[in-house]
């Protein structure tokens, strides 16, 4: 590692971009993207790129307030829960009961959501709408039940980092004799303590690489994370995993580039009307 970083810190040459990444960034990362599918696709589209690991930090900060709530019958039996959060992010999920829906238990469902959820933040809103369907009954308490647990899973997902191409480490010709890269598949599973190396090594807009046993995580020796931040408030970092001897002067430009178009695209995103 002490070799690999004086490398690095002395002598190593940064390549500018490739037309066809550049092209691949502007295309997979347009403006005007909601927040949530914007981290999808820039995770996948880094992972696909390098064929490596990439880590996003959770989409969403705490406190995310709902706009609107819908409610459409997709069939006697089946409701689409849609609702739109400030960022312009759409959850939609299909609710079911067991029992014909009628238009008057559709109207009242909606009126308890939009009642409980519109202007809210998002767990204030959950709470809201417990108390609320406790003083109902019947198919109304049963659809109020299913939202709350639609919205309680997606409230919980929006605050998980996002990890894409943990296949490719699997499938890694050595993987299976190598128990060290089983624990980091493993961390990934479970990515806490990456989320606490990262979050304050990405404090600036300036890449940062953590070589091997430079990020104090035994599972991490063998490999290296190029990161960096895409967002201050609240704080998000994109990140690259790969081996300890990867091409850095190819890939830190690529992890920098695609953090600056997130950057670009939410600041555009903050200001439009």
């Amino acid at each position: 590692t002490s070799g690999i970083r004086l490398f690095i810190d002395k002598m190593l040459q940064l390549e500018p971009l490739t037309g066809r990444w550049l092209d691949a960034i502007q295309v997979n990362l347009p403006p005007q993207l909601p927040v949530s599918l914007l981290c999808q696709q820039a995770g996948q589209l880094l992972a696909n790129l390098t064929g490596m690991v990439s880590i996003v930090s959770a989409p969403k900060g705490q406190g995310r307030v709902i706009r609107q709530v819908d409610l459409v019958r997709l069939a006697t039996q089946r409701l689409l829960l849609v609702v739109i959060d400030e960022d312009g992010d759409i959850l939609h999920r299909v609710l079911f009961y067991d029992d014909l829906i009628d238009n008057q238990t559709l109207s009242r469902v909606l009126c308890l959501l939009n009642a409980a959820l519109c202007g809210q933040d998002w767990l204030d809103g959950i709470s809201r709408l417990a108390l609320m369907g406790k003083q109902e009954s019947g198919a109304v308490q049963a659809l109020v039940k299913t939202a709350m647990a639609q919205l309680s899973l997606d409230e919980m997902q929006q605050h998980q980092p996002l990890i894409y191409g943990q296949h490719q480490l699997m499938q890694a010709t050595d993987y299976h004799r190598d128990p060290e890269l089983q624990q980091v598949i493993e961390l990934l599973d479970n990515p806490g303590c990456l989320v606490k190396l990262l979050t304050p090594v990405t404090q600036d807009h300036q890449p940062k690489l953590i070589l091997g046993r430079e990020s104090g995580i035994e599972p991490l020796a063998k490999v290296s994370l190029i990161c960096a931040r895409y967002r201050s408030e609240p704080h998000g970092f994109i990140a690259l995993l790969g081996p300890r001897r990867m091409n850095y002067g190819r890939f830190v430009p690529l992890v920098e580039a695609v953090a600056q178009q997130m950057f670009f695209n939410l600041n555009h995103l903050n200001q439009s009307p």
